[in-house]
């Protein structure tokens, strides 16, 4: 792609240092029809049909200070806003095994009987899920690729996904709604799980991630910490009890500008760091709606309507035990 304008600020001492603009309004930027359609025609099952895009980011050359736009950032558009034929659709699956459920807490099986037929139909029309509509289901959850894009072909190198299973679970036990990412990276060999964590008496966001450097076979132990003040959504990036990278950003509604840099020599030189660095800090603007719906989750759960937890079978597939015998 085209050489991008340099973004205000640089930093001397990076060992790497990219360039993540999110765009607050994707469908009406101006290029995001030509990315889409480029997208679209590359040999990448990665992205599907139901997918936009929503920011670019910028590499800078290190040795002659000029800088590459060389990354598209997608969105699953119908797991992040699900049209009102989704939800209806999902709501329809909800209630049906509901009806099932109801049924068979009146008789395990077979027909049930002119009297038992009577209790199952008020109990239909008394329970929750059976009078929910879709306006009521919470089923938003984030999706998003990074594919590396040249003037020649486009490939996908890693996706973050809002794993809502262990967000549910982890905001009843810190009572906050905390939240969870799952970042795929292409060709390395795990998955790593980006972790909120809540601490007392501390508002800003600290996340942790376990990455497994496959060169050298070393563990990096990794904190994203959200600084006290600024002026807008910026981290520190922290191991080994030091700085190695931060994420120096302007957070404007859903666009979210950012600089991200690595100080530590070996995870500057390891592209799949970046990338997930990356993915991670195109994820800030859309960090706060995550919250809310997560909230949304939290009180139909303490209300009893787990079924209204709704869960996508990708994030199914990402809680699969691994060793279970074929």
């Amino acid at each position: 792609m085209s050489e991008a304008k340099p973004p205000r600020k640089t930093k001397k001492n990076a060992l790497a240092h990219r360039y993540v603009d999110m765009w607050a309004f994707m469908g009406v930027h101006p290029t995001n029809i030509e990315f889409l359609q480029r997208l679209k025609m590359a040999d990448d099952r990665q992205f599907g049909a139901n997918m936009d895009v929503c920011g670019t980011v910028s590499e800078k050359d290190l040795k002659n200070g000029t800088w590459e736009k060389a990354y598209l950032v997608g969105i699953r558009t119908d797991a992040w806003n699900p049209s009102e034929d989704q939800q209806q659709a999902r709501l329809k699956t909800l209630q049906n095994e509901r009806e099932v459920q109801l049924r068979k807490q009146i008789k395990s099986s077979g027909p049930l009987s002119s009297k038992q037929m009577e209790r199952w139909q008020k109990k239909l029309v008394r329970d929750p899920i059976m009078r929910m509509q879709p306006r009521d289901l919470e089923s938003r959850r984030l999706v998003m690729k990074l594919f590396r894009t040249t003037s020649e072909r486009m490939r996908w190198t890693g996706t973050i996904e809002e794993m809502v299973t262990r967000e549910i679970h982890n905001s009843l036990g810190s009572r906050r709604a905390v939240l969870t990412f799952a970042t795929i990276l292409n060709q390395h060999g795990y998955l790593t799980l980006l972790q909120e964590n809540h601490r007392t008496f501390r508002i800003p966001s600290i996340f942790t991630f376990c990455y497994c450097h496959e060169k050298s076979g070393r563990l990096w132990y990794v904190n994203i910490k959200r600084k006290w003040i600024s002026i807008g959504a910026d981290f520190t990036v922290e191991a080994e009890g030091r700085k190695i990278g931060e994420i120096d950003g302007a957070l404007i509604g859903f666009g979210y500008n950012a600089h991200v840099c690595v100080y530590e020599p070996e995870l500057a030189g390891d592209n799949q760091f970046l990338d997930l660095l990356t993915l991670f800090a195109a994820s800030v603007g859309y960090q706060g709606e995550m919250r809310r719906s997560v909230k949304k989750r939290l009180s139909a759960s303490r209300r009893g309507l787990a079924g209204q937890q709704i869960v996508e079978a990708e994030e199914f597939l990402l809680l699969t035990n691994p060793r279970k015998a074929a």
